[in-house]
């Protein structure tokens, strides 16, 4: 082989590497850069958004940014990092999340818990459970994560009897064997809970939600869910991200008294929501 030949061949050879060394560094900036920004989907109630606002503003003292989005649909929120598309998410409690696990065959974990919603039974046509009529229409979550939590709040109550023996978190209609005054239960998707109320006699709503519409959890909740029943929300990632160090900006991010006085600003300073720490 000529000489010329062979320096040609090292030269071609030596514009390679370097160019593949250029391409690398280029990508390690990039990563770099990314590494810094932690993509957040939250759903779009005025609680979730007014304290992932101020979260952000945490988020950036830990030289971090937070890049977030108000989304309506809770699966659509949970799909998004199921995908990789976000980092996290903030909109549900863990019953609801397992749920989404299992109906999707996905790998959501709870990061670390934010805070406590409770819930309860309301009216707004009745001021007690006893005042609820012959055949009275109460609406009820569909999802298996909350649609048990009604019926064992009017079972304890006294109000309908349920079969023994049965799991609580698998409680359903069917499980229901004494009902009285013939209730008609109404399942309908958890973000319609509030506005079904209207036509209904009671419904199942979360402090969050009732607030929404004016009612406040502290004054005219009909009956409160039993503590060992309160799921405290959480923030959800994918299983391999827990621990991460993005989780743990957040977490130390999240729990400052910053995000507990959103908490409150969000309901005109009513304590609605107990702050997981």
């Amino acid at each position: 082989m000529k000489k010329h030949s062979i320096f040609k061949i090292l030269a071609i050879a030596l514009t390679l590497a370097l160019t593949l060394m250029a391409l690398s560094a280029c990508g390690k900036k990039a990563d770099g850069a990314d590494d810094k920004v932690i993509k957040f989907a939250s759903c779009n109630l005025k609680a979730y958004e007014d304290t992932t606002k101020i979260l952000a503003q945490e988020v950036e003292k830990l030289g971090y940014t937070l890049e977030y989005a108000f989304l309506a649909d809770n699966t659509q929120i949970n799909e998004a990092v199921e995908s990789g598309e976000y980092f996290a998410n903030y909109h549900q409690h863990t019953p609801y999340m397992n749920e989404f696990n299992e109906t999707h065959k996905a790998h959501l974990a709870a990061a670390f818990k934010v805070f406590t919603d409770r819930a309860g039974l309301f009216s707004t046509k009745y001021d007690s459970l006893d005042e609820l009529p012959e055949g009275a229409k109460i609406v009820v979550p569909n999802d298996a994560g909350n649609n048990f939590r009604a019926f064992i709040i009017l079972a304890d109550a006294g109000l309908i009897t349920l079969k023994d023996g049965v799991d609580p978190i698998d409680v359903t209609q069917n499980s229901i064997i004494e009902n009285p005054k013939n209730f008609k239960f109404i399942e309908v998707d958890y973000t319609m809970l509030a506005r079904t109320l209207e036509e209904a006699d009671a419904g199942f709503l979360y402090a969050t939600v009732a607030a929404e519409i004016n009612l406040d959890f502290n004054t005219d909740v009909l009956a409160q869910e039993r503590e060992e029943f309160q799921a405290a929300d959480i923030i959800a990632v994918r299983e391999e991200n827990i621990g991460s160090e993005k989780a743990k900006i957040l977490e130390q991010a999240y729990k400052t008294d910053a995000v507990k006085q959103a908490l409150k600003e969000s309901y005109a300073g009513r304590e609605i929501l107990l702050p997981a720490w």
